[in-house]
């Protein structure tokens, strides 16, 4: 939806659901570990640091997968919106609100190996005092995980494109279009 140099791109409620069935197997996975205890033949995966981490692990990325979801699910705002202002993400749990275009360094593409066939794409946005957004995050684990995006990708802010109803590379051609016109040219 294009409105007064807005562009609004809906999350995806079929990409959430999937993601949320996802995040009740990694729980029922976790559960099922910790009540079972399955044995491994690697001495590997039968460490009982390794089986511990493995087990409550899934169930706390379950617990976390369901609550997001299920709020994402619910909510009718926009995921993302374009404008001459900046960008505004409803992607994540971190809520930046409105990123202004003179914030805005650049935005590229980053993905992370999620398996070894699967690829999680990201578009990074690249910012002129990364500092100040994350000291503004008023949660000290929301710092540090701010801080450990910084250090790792170069940027705290990230937007997850598999919640959105567009194409990564369209979207991220849109954003870069968007930065073109509106954003501080140095």
């Amino acid at each position: 939806m294009t409105e007064n140099n807005a562009t609004e791109i809906a999350l995806s409620k079929a990409r959430l659901a999937k993601l949320l069935v996802f995040s009740v197997l990694f729980l029922a996975v976790g559960v099922w570990m910790i009540t079972a205890d399955p044995q491994a033949s690697n001495p590997f995966f039968n460490n009982p640091i390794i089986k511990a981490i493995g087990m409550y692990g899934s169930v706390v990325m379950g617990v976390f997968g369901i609550y997001f979801f299920t709020r994402k699910l619910s909510d009718n705002k926009p995921g993302l919106v374009l404008s001459d202002k900046g960008i505004t993400d409803n992607t994540s749990a971190f809520k930046f609100g409105l990123i202004p275009w003179s914030d805005i360094s650049g935005v590229h593409e980053t993905y992370v190996q999620a398996s070894a066939t699967a690829k999680q794409y990201f578009l990074t946005i690249g910012l002129v005092d990364p500092e100040k957004y994350i000291s503004a995050a008023t949660n000290s684990l929301k710092r540090k995980l701010l801080m450990i995006n910084y250090k790792s990708y170069g940027s705290p802010i990230h937007i997850a494109t598999n919640g959105l109803k567009s194409d990564h590379k369209d979207l991220l051609l849109m954003i870069n279009e968007y930065f073109e016109k509106y954003g501080i040219v140095k």
